[in-house]
């Protein structure tokens, strides 16, 4: 058991969590809002996906509500930097190649072989380490060679918006015109792989434990932690907005995930 502490003009009192909450979906092509509309506001055919469940269908006996203290977004690709580049000023730099290892040729023209696939990222896909002048190895593009092309944007993740919407007292999916709340948007920057939405989510009615005022009594905006407070009967859903790259969705996935605890 855990607990927080509650604060109100007269008392402050613990408030308490009897067991955890932990919640996770993956989310891929459910798309929510509209680009060419500028707005987040789910569109009619759009569906979300569930990430909290707080008992909508009123079946749990032993479901007073809860909190989630925090949500993160973790993409299901993985993004790896370039391990080599090739340019003017690593030009003749002798290089040790291991299995999986990725070379970018910027510079087409120093090699002592033109690389068959021209300018772009290779992967070392040899069972041994090459050991070498990176302008004098053979860059062919070709799996015998020991190099596989990927391409001039090879390992790109782009960036991607996620939306968190709000119902309470249904078990009907979010419609285009439903009642529900939207939380808040967040954004996960380009080739990132992991985000925490704590700053992105509500000051809770509960200060920081022990934390007193941001800079003395004499302030008054007290330090307070950000959550989400859910009654019996609510509901977090959450998808992709459409832009960009992701205009269908975020084909890769990235799986959503919520702790915190029921009261």
């Amino acid at each position: 058991m855990f607990s927080q502490i509650s604060s109100t003009s007269t008392n402050k009192q613990p408030l308490l969590v009897d067991r955890p909450l932990f919640d996770s979906v993956r989310v891929t092509t459910q798309t929510v809002g509209s680009q060419s509309s500028n707005t987040v506001f789910v569109q009619g055919g759009q569906a979300p996906s569930i990430l909290v469940d707080m008992d909508a269908a009123l079946e749990e006996d032993n479901n007073n509500g809860g909190v989630v203290e925090s949500i993160t977004i973790t993409r299901n690709d993985y993004y790896r930097g370039t391990d080599y580049t090739i340019n003017s000023t690593t030009s003749g730099d002798v290089i040790a190649l291991s299995s999986g290892q990725v070379v970018l040729i910027s510079d087409t023209g120093l090699m002592a072989t033109a690389p068959q696939s021209g300018y772009g990222y290779y992967t070392y896909t040899g069972s041994t380490t090459l050991t070498g002048a990176n302008t004098s190895l053979i860059f062919s593009g070709g799996i015998g060679s020991g190099f596989t092309y990927n391409g001039v944007v090879y390992g790109d993740q782009p960036s991607v918006t996620f939306v968190f919407y709000h119902t309470r007292g249904t078990t009907t999916p979010i419609p285009a015109s439903g009642d529900y709340r939207i939380l808040f948007a967040k954004e996960v920057p380009a080739d990132t792989q992991r985000v925490d939405c704590t700053d992105s989510m509500p000051e809770l009615a509960v200060p920081v434990v022990s934390a007193g005022n941001t800079t003395g009594l004499g302030e008054g905006s007290p330090l307070r932690n950000r959550g989400i407070y859910l009654e019996r009967g609510d509901r977090i859903y959450v998808g992709v907005f459409p832009d960009g790259p992701n205009i269908s969705g975020y084909t890769a996935g990235a799986h959503i995930t919520a702790q915190g605890g029921f009261f």
